[in-house]
């Protein structure tokens, strides 16, 4: 090692000492960020629980059967890759190729069911464990044959519909009228027994406030989600940077 190299070891040890505590200073910044974006979250949750007990119990109104509301169609595509294929899940309704980063329907999809802007869609082997959606996401696709599509009836706010759906009565009447079949997992629905369910419905306009408060507090629930995983991210390249 010549005088050179000894200079330069010198001098670039304090500087990787000085970036370094940058890096850990950013870190507890994070961390604090953090810790207070999961109680907006927390708080986000709790606002959405208590409107949906409002929804089950705290609102007046006449009781009406899920087949007056939900009113099923089976519109089929009539040549192959129609409309991009759709799949949904317990967690919601995805593009297959953003679901599973690839394309895996069958090569040939004629026939499957259209689904458009506001439908609701629901998996019969899978409903028990809350596999129904309202769709707010894409203005038209397809999806298996297997699924059920609905359209809303007029009269009803597509919001409160889409949370009423989702709520724990809901889920627990749908584990009621669903039969164990050959797997653990899938389940055949009583589609006339899902049916004739009743759901307590109020005014539409009580429907069209507690609709909307949801679905904001969704959104920006959704928004505080993104934020956290932004900030995850940016801590696990800092954490990286500290190692290099």
């Amino acid at each position: 090692m010549n005088r050179n190299d000894v200079h330069r070891y010198k001098t670039s040890v304090p500087t990787a000492i000085v970036e370094q505590e940058k890096i850990a200073k950013f870190l507890s910044i994070l961390d604090e960020r953090i810790v207070t974006q999961n109680k907006i979250i927390e708080k986000y949750e709790s606002l959405i629980k208590g409107l949906n007990n409002i929804l089950l119990y705290g609102t007046e109104g006449k009781y009406v059967c899920l087949g007056d509301i939900l009113l099923e169609r089976s519109e089929r595509s009539r040549t192959n890759n129609q409309h991009e294929v759709l799949s949904s899940t317990v967690k919601g309704i995805f593009s297959q190729r953003e679901y599973f980063s690839k394309d895996i329907a069958s090569e040939n999809n004629v026939g499957y069911k259209i689904i458009r802007l506001h439908d609701v869609v629901l998996s019969p082997q899978n409903l028990w464990m809350g596999n129904i959606n309202y769709n707010d996401r894409f203005d038209i696709g397809i999806v298996s044959p297997s699924y059920k599509v609905f359209s809303i009836a007029d009269g009803y706010d597509n919001q409160f519909v889409a949370a009423m759906l989702k709520t724990y009565r809901a889920l627990y009447s749908y584990m009621m009228v669903s039969e164990q079949g050959a797997s653990i997992v899938r389940r055949n629905l009583n589609m006339e027994a899902f049916l004739q369910l009743v759901f307590k419905i109020p005014s539409l306009d009580k429907q069209r406030e507690i609709g909307c408060a949801i679905s904001l507090l969704k959104s920006q629930l959704k928004t505080a989600n993104k934020i956290i995983r932004a900030y995850t991210s940016q801590k696990k390249y800092l954490l990286r940077q500290m190692f290099i």
